[in-house]
C-alpha cells in the first residue's frame, strides 16, 4: 500500500473518531452507524480511485459523489432515479430536512432523539468533515490543518449541551488527530530512508525527531487547552430559572420527554427566549371562541421536582385524538359549560405539543399522529410540529366555588398517581416558610389559598425579569428573600411550597389571554407566553392557579374558585365576578407591561395607579441599569489603570536612589555636569545599581514615547542620537548626558559616579519627549505604556516556552514508553 492510500485510511478513521463527541448530543447511536457507513463508502471509493493513478482532483470528486449517493440512499425522498440516483426532489427533500433541523434546534434539548432532520444534519456534517480531512491530510499534505474541520464537530457538544458531557469521546477525537499527525510524520521520514544522527549513529525508528517532537508538543498543548478552556465560566448562571424552574435547555432540567422516542423540549428555554425578544411575533390566533372568560391556552406541564428545579416526566401513554378524549372526572355537583374555539398556529411556534384549552373533550382537523395523554392532559406528537396547524377544540368549563373546594375529600397519601407529586426536596427556608403559612389551616384549599396569598404585591413581591442577588446558596431561598421574578419563577416557587405542604402541584406552560381584535379574533404573541401552577383537588382534578402578580401578565385572570384579592387585582374586586379576567393590554406591549386593574369607568384612579406603578418600575429599571453601568465603568477603568499602575510602580522603584555618600573626587566634562567619584567601597555597588536603574528608566521612557531603542548602541551614542533627532535642549540635554556618563562609569570604570541629580535628569528628558510627542503618543505613554506591555509579552513568552519545554520532555518520555511510532511504522510495513 502506497503512502497516499495509507493516509486515506488514517484520514477516514481520524475523521470518524473526531465525530464521536456527538454521542453526547444524541440519545441513540443511529447517527454513528449511518455516519460510519458514509465515511466507509467514501474511504473505499477514495482508495479505489487512487489505485488507478487518477488526477489529484479525481479522488476528492469521487468521494464527494459517493457521499451524495450514500445520503440519498439513507434519506430517501422516494423520487430518486433508479432508487439511488438523486433527483431535484431529493435535493428539495434534503433542504426540507435541514430546515426542520434548524427549527427543532430551538425547541429540543439534549440528548435528542432519532429525528430525521437531526440525523441528516449529523451525517452530512461528518461526511463534509471527512472530505475536508482527506483534502488537507492526503492531497495538500498539511495534516495540522485537518484539525480545523475536526474542531468544528468537536465543539458542537460543548456548545449545545448545558449538562456535563462524557470526556471519553473527546479523548478519542484527540487520539484521532494525533494519529493523523504521527502517521504523516512517519511517512515523511520514511521517504528519506534510515535515519542517522550527526555523528552517524543509527536512530531508532520510534525515537522522535525535532519535527515530530514539535508536533507532539503542539498536539499535547492543544488537547490540554481543549479540556481546560470550556471550564472557564464565560457566561453567568441562568439564575432562578435554572434552579427553581429547571435548566434552560438542559437535558433534564426543562425537557419534556417521551418514553418512546426519547425526544425532549425545553419549555423553560422556550419561555425565556421568547419573552426576551425585542419584537412581538404572532404565534397563535383564536377565533370563534364562545367563552366570554376563557382561561389560559395550555400546551405542556412539568411534574418532577428535584433540588435543581422542576423537570419533565416522560409521556408514556395516550391514544390518538381521533379516537376521542376522556371527560374529566368531577363531582356530580359541579356545573359544567361546553365551549368551542378555532385555533391557528403560525410558523413562529413549531413545537411538538398542541396548544389547547384545559379540559378538552374533542379536537378536530388534526392527524392521528397527535395523541392525548390523560395523565398530563397534553396533546403531543412524535412526528409533527404545531407550525401552520389549524384545528378546532371543544372543551368544558367548570363552575367551582371556594366552598366546594373546602369540602373536597382529603388527599389519599398512598395514591400512587399523586404520591410523588406531593413531595419536595429538603430545604430549611422553604419548610419554615410553609409551616408559618399553613399553621392553623385545616383544609387543603385553605392551605393553598394561604400560600397563594403570600406571593401578592402587598407581601412585597414584584414582577421583574431580574431575580436579585444570590446570597443563600439556593435559588428558591433567594427568590423568597428577594421577592422578584417573572412567571416561571412564581409558578415554580408556588408549586415547590405546595409540595412542601404535601399538596400535589405541577407547573403548566401556555399563553395568557391576549387582546381581542376585529372579528372576535384573539392574537397571542411571544409576549403572551406564560407559566402557572396546577393544584390537584380530589373530585375536581387539576385546577390552575396563577401566583404571578397581575401587573406582569398581559391578560391575567382569576378563576371563580379564587376570589379576587384587593392587593393583587384592584379596588373593584368585590364587585366583579370571580372568573372575570383582568382587562387586557396590547399584545404588542413589552413583557411585564402594566395592565389596567380598576373599573374602566373610573379613569382617574386607574390612571394614577398605572402611572405610579409604571414610575416605580421605571425607577427600579434605571437604578438597576445605572448601578450595573457604574460598576462596569469602574471595572473598566481599573482594568485600564493596571498598566499605568505597573509603570508607576516600576518608575518609583527605580528612582528610589541611594542617598549621596561622603564627598569624593570631582569629575566633570565638556558635555556633562559635575559628578563625584565614590570613595567609599561599601557604596560602590549601590551607586552602580542606581546608574543602571536610571538608564533602564530612560530606555523604558523612550519605548513609551515610540522612540527606537538600539541595544547595540553605547550610552553615549544613544544620547547623541536623542539630542540630534529628538531635539533635546537645555536641561533635557544636560540630563541625558548625565545619565549617559553615569551609565558609562557604572559599566566600564573601576568606580561609578554618584549624585542625586539622576531623578531630575529623568524628569527633564521625559518632559522634552512629551512636548515633542503627539496627543495619542502621550496618552498611550501615560495609560498604556508600551514598555509594560512589552515586558508582559516577553514574560508570557518565556513562561509559555518553559511550560512547552517541560510538556515536550514529558511527552517524549511517554512516547518512548508507549512506542506509538514503532507501532504505526510496523503496521505500514505489513
Amino acid at each position: 500500500m502506497n503512502q497516499r492510500k495509507h493516509l486515506t485510511l488514517i484520514a477516514a478513521g481520524s475523521a470518524f473518531l473526531a465525530s464521536l463527541p456527538l454521542t453526547n448530543v444524541f440519545d441513540h447511536y443511529t447517527w454513528a452507524f449511518r455516519a460510519l457507513l458514509v465515511v466507509a463508502v467514501m474511504c473505499g471509493v477514495g482508495l479505489l480511485v487512487r489505485s488507478l493513478r487518477a488526477p489529484v482532483w479525481a479522488p476528492t470528486a469521487a468521494m464527494a459523489l459517493a457521499a451524495l449517493l450514500s445520503l440519498t440512499w439513507l434519506y430517501r425522498s422516494h423520487e430518486e432515479y433508479l432508487g439511488i440516483l438523486p433527483s431535484p426532489g431529493t435535493i428539495a427533500h434534503f433542504a426540507q430536512l435541514l430546515r426542520t433541523a434548524s427549527v427543532e434546534m430551538s425547541e429540543y434539548a439534549t440528548p435528542v432523539s432519532d429525528r430525521d432532520g437531526f440525523l441528516f444534519l449529523a451525517t452530512l456534517g461528518v461526511a463534509v468533515v471527512a472530505l475536508l480531512v482527506d483534502v488537507f491530510a492526503v492531497v495538500v499534505r498539511r495534516p495540522a490543518l485537518a484539525g480545523l474541520p475536526m474542531l468544528a464537530i468537536y465543539s458542537v457538544p460543548v456548545t449545545v449541551d448545558t449538562e456535563d458531557t462524557s470526556w471519553f469521546p473527546f479523548a478519542l477525537g484527540a487520539v484521532g488527530f494525533l494519529w493523523l499527525l504521527v502517521t504523516d510524520n512517519v511517512d515523511r521520514v520514511r521517504r528519506f530512508g534510515r535515519r542517522f544522527t550527526g555523528d552517524g549513529r543509527d536512530v531508532d525508528l520510534w525515537e522522535p525527531s525535532p519535527l515530530a517532537a514539535a508536533g507532539q508538543r503542539l498536539g499535547a498543548l492543544s488537547v490540554i487547552a481543549a479540556v481546560i478552556l470550556p471550564l472557564i465560566p464565560f457566561a453567568m448562571p441562568a439564575g432562578l430559572l435554572g434552579s427553581i424552574g429547571a435548566g434552560a435547555g438542559g437535558g433534564g432540567g426543562g425537557g419534556i420527554g417521551n418514553g418512546h422516542n426519547g425526544r425532549s423540549v425545553s419549555m423553560f428555554a422556550l419561555l425565556s427566549g421568547q419573552l426576551n425578544r425585542d419584537k412581538a411575533f404572532e404565534m397563535v390566533k383564536v377565533t370563534d371562541l364562545d367563552d366570554p372568560h376563557p382561561f389560559y391556552l395550555r400546551f405542556n406541564v412539568l411534574e418532577d421536582l428535584s433540588a435543581k428545579g422542576f423537570s419533565a416526566r416522560p409521556i408514556s401513554g395516550g391514544a390518538p385524538v381521533g379516537n376521542g378524549l376522556p371527560k374529566p372526572e368531577w363531582e356530580s355537583s359541579v356545573k359544567v359549560a361546553s365551549h368551542q374555539a378555532r385555533i391557528e398556529v403560525t410558523n413562529e411556534l413549531a413545537i411538538s405539543y398542541l396548544p389547547i384549552y384545559t379540559w378538552p373533550t374533542k379536537i378536530d382537523k388534526v392527524s392521528n399522529s397527535w395523541a392525548f395523554d390523560p395523565r398530563t392532559a397534553v396533546v403531543y406528537s412524535g412526528k409533527d410540529t404545531t407550525a401552520k396547524k389549524s384545528y378546532n377544540v371543544t372543551y368544558l368549563r367548570p363552575e367551582i366555588s371556594p366552598d366546594e373546594l373546602r369540602a373536597a375529600a382529603p388527599l389519599n397519601p398512598n395514591d400512587p398517581q399523586l404520591k410523588d407529586l406531593a413531595t419536595a426536596p429538603p430545604n430549611a427556608v422553604v419548610k419554615a416558610k410553609v409551616d408559618e403559612l399553613i399553621k392553623g389551616k385545616t383544609t387543603e384549599y385553605d392551605k393553598v389559598k394561604a400560600i397563594y396569598d403570600s406571593f401578592s404585591p402587598d407581601k412585597g413581591f414584584t414582577y421583574d425579569t431580574s431575580t436579585g442577588a444570590d446570597t443563600s446558596g439556593t435559588k428558591i431561598a433567594d427568590f423568597l428573600t428577594n421577592k422578584r421574578g417573572y412567571c416561571a419563577q412564581y409558578a415554580a416557587a408556588f408549586g415547590w411550597l405546595l409540595r412542601e405542604a404535601k399538596i400535589p402541584a405541577r407547573v403548566a406552560f401556555g399563553f395568557a389571554r391576549g387582546s381581542q381584535g376585529a372579528n372576535k379574533t384573539t392574537t397571542l404573541t411571544n409576549f403572551n407566553l406564560h407559566a402557572w401552577t396546577e393544584v390537584y383537588f380530589p373530585g375536581f382534578g387539576w385546577l390552575p392557579f396563577d401566583a404571578t402578580p397581575p401587573t406582569g401578565v398581559i391578560g391575567s385572570m382569576s378563576p371563580e374558585y379564587l376570589p379576587a384579592n384587593n392587593a393583587t387585582i384592584g379596588d373593584d374586586a368585590p364587585n366583579r365576578r370571580g372568573n372575570q379576567p383582568l382587562p387586557d393590554s396590547s399584545s404588542s406591549a413589552a413583557p411585564g407591561a402594566v395592565g389596567t386593574h380598576d373599573n374602566p369607568g373610573d379613569t382617574g384612579g386607574n390612571q394614577d395607579a398605572q402611572t405610579k406603578s409604571f414610575g416605580d418600575r421605571l425607577q427600579r429599571f434605571l437604578s438597576s441599569a445605572l448601578g450595573v453601568t457604574s460598576i462596569s465603568v469602574v471595572l473598566l477603568l481599573l482594568l485600564l489603570a493596571v498598566p499605568a499602575l505597573a509603570r508607576a510602580r516600576t518608575r518609583r522603584r527605580r528612582l528610589s536612589l541611594t542617598p549621596a555618600g561622603p564627598a569624593g573626587l570631582s569629575v566633570s566634562g565638556a558635555d556633562a555636569p559635575e559628578m563625584v567619584v565614590v570613595p567609599d567601597e561599601r557604596a560602590i555597588g549601590a551607586a552602580r545599581d542606581d546608574a543602571h536603574r536610571a538608564w533602564d528608566e530612560l530606555l523604558d521612557t523612550m519605548l513609551d514615547y515610540r522612540i527606537p531603542v538600539d541595544e547595540a548602541e553605547t550610552p553615549r551614542a544613544t544620547v547623541d542620537r536623542l539630542v540630534r533627532k529628538e531635539r533635546l535642549r537645555d536641561q533635557a540635554e544636560s540630563g541625558a548626558r548625565l545619565l549617559s556618563t553615569a551609565e558609562e562609569h557604572a559599566r566600564y570604570a573601576q568606580r561609578p559616579l554618584t549624585g542625586r541629580e539622576l531623578r531630575s535628569a529623568i524628569s527633564a528628558v521625559e518632559s522634552s519627549f512629551a512636548t515633542n510627542a503627539t496627543g495619542k503618543v502621550r496618552f498611550t505613554a501615560r495609560f498604556l505604556p508600551p514598555s509594560v506591555l512589552r515586558r508582559w509579552r516577553m514574560g508570557i513568552g518565556i513562561r509559555g516556552g518553559n511550560a512547552a519545554l517541560a510538556v515536550g520532555r514529558g511527552w517524549d518520555s511517554v512516547m518512548r514508553v508507549l512506542s506509538v511510532r514503532r507501532f504505526v511504522a510496523r503496521r505500514g510495513e505489513r
